[in-house]
Parts: structure tokens; sequence; C-alpha cells
């Protein structure tokens, strides 16, 4: 009997021993996450773009501080560039709050690039993911007591959607128009075209021209400067121009007589990138006086 005993109390006390050093269990902490996620284009040029990420922050069972954005952007699977955009966001345990950040990227570099997307056509896929960076407030034990730690927390984020391949605008001479408006002058108006086949408006840099008819220059200068084109559509920008004695001296009333004038047009469209020369040549057929 007093052997049973002594074995009996030698069980308990192991076990007591075992359970007072046993590390005690904690429930599972709810994370944070985000449950909303949307990618709009704000912006699109013929070299940038620029999007924003709106979602929605939903903090999990400790208190939550988001402090920047590990920001990739793609395009076609490609990371064109890398970035860290800050931001200012804390949220109680269990609380919700919308978020958001704009940025703007470089999807063009060169006249190349630009003259290449042209040719592909189609659409590009672009993409902004990577992770939202904060802390948690988190209880730990420190030498045997509890304390509230900032314990760091990454969110990651991934959004997509397609974007038109940029297009090369082009310039063209629509009509070019002459009146006879006396026996030594005649004025002219030449129609130029900036056609514009992107869903979005483009910048012009400039358009410069020079004008010549019945062999002398009677025009130049520039329109256009700081433009911004109208969305899939094609721009007038009219040239005026005048045939006189200033121009021509004294012969100009026998080249007006002769009722056909020869004119030629030389121009250049500017973007960002991107140029295209106009060369047009042509000859106005003018009435004859009634006199």
């Amino acid at each position: 009997m007093p052997t049973v005993t002594r074995v009996t109390t030698l069980a308990l006390a192991l076990s007591f021993a075992a359970c007072k050093s046993a590390p005690e269990t904690r429930a599972e902490v709810k994370p944070p996450e985000l449950p909303r996620q949307e990618l709009l284009v704000v912006s699109q040029t013929l070299t940038d773009v620029t999007v924003k990420l709106t979602g929605e922050l939903l903090g999990g069972d400790e208190a939550l501080a988001i402090d920047a954005a590990e920001v990739e952007f793609v395009v076609d699977g490609t990371v064109l560039s890398t970035k860290r955009a800050p931001l200012s966001l804390r949220l109680t345990a269990g609380q919700s709050a919308p978020f958001e950040f704009e940025e703007s990227f470089t999807y063009v570099k060169s006249a190349d690039d630009l003259k290449a997307m042209d040719a592909r056509g189609g659409s590009l896929l672009i993409a902004l993911r990577g992770n939202l960076i904060g802390t948690v407030q988190r209880e730990v034990e420190v030498n045997g007591k509890a304390e509230v730690q900032a314990v760091a927390v990454e969110l990651p984020f991934a959004r997509s959607r397609e974007v038109r391949t940029p297009r090369l605008p082009h310039l063209k001479l629509g009509e070019a128009e002459a009146g006879r408006f006396a026996k030594n002058e005649v004025n002219a108006v030449f129609h130029l075209h900036v056609v514009n086949p992107n869903p979005f408006p483009i910048t012009l840099s400039s358009i410069t021209y020079r004008v010549t008819m019945a062999g002398k220059m009677v025009a130049e200068g520039e329109q256009g400067v700081g433009i911004k084109t109208a969305v899939s559509a094609t721009d007038v920008f009219d040239v005026s121009a005048s045939m006189t004695e200033a121009t021509h001296g004294k012969e100009v009333e026998k080249l007006i007589k002769g009722l056909v004038v020869p004119y030629e047009l030389q121009g250049e469209l500017k973007t960002a990138l991107y140029s295209e020369p106009l060369s047009a040549k042509g000859e106005f057929k003018l009435k004859a006086s009634k006199e």
C-alpha cells in the first residue's frame, strides 16, 4: 500500500510541473485585410499615364497603422518602375476605412518606343501591385511580462486594367482655297488637319508652316502651341496667306491674270517625342475678272 501511494504522488507532481512549464496557448488573431480594390485611369497621354488605386482597409483584432505603399508599375508583365508612396492611416481593432493613392508613370520613353506602340496597336495591360506597409499593436511577453509592441505587417495589393495603346497623330492638308480680291491681290486659306486617333487628348508642341505662291514665300509661322486636340477626332487649323505687290512686286498683276497660281506648303507637327513633316503642292485656279 505505501508503495502505491508514493508512485501516485510522484505522477501527480510530474503532471503539475509539466502543466506549469508549458507555454500558454493564445487564441488566433484575425489579421487586417483589403476586401475591396479598384484601379482607375485618371489621365493618359502619348507618353504617360496617371492611375488611382482605391479600396477599403479592414482592421483585424489589433490596432493598425499604415504608413506607406511600396508600388510596382507593370505594363504587359514587365515592371517599368518601382516607388514608395507615403500613406497615413490609423485604424482601431475591427475598424474599416477607405484608402487611395494616385501615381503617374512613363510608359513611353523614346520616339522609337512610340512608333513601335503605333505599329502594334491594340491595347496594353497596365497593373499596380505591391504592399501596404505598416504595424499592428500586439501584446507580447518580454521577460515574463506582457508588453504592447508595434509589429510590422504587409498587406499585398494588385489590380490591372487595359488601356488603348498610344497611336501617333498625323498632320494633313485638307482643303486649300484662294480668291481674287483685286487685280493685284490673291488671298488663300490652307486648312491643316491634325488627326488624333487616341481616346485621350494630345497636347501639341506646335504646328510650323511655310507657304509659297507662284514661287515666292508668302507666309510662315506656327500655330497650336500648347493646344489639346479633341479625343478621337480631327482638329482644323487655318493658315492664311496673301499674294500681293509686297510679296511679288509689280509682276503680281501679270501672274494673277494668268488665272493659275501654283502653291507649296511645308509644315511640321510637333508633340512630345514625335514630329511629322508635311509637304503639299497644288494650283489655285482663279476666276476671270468681270471687268
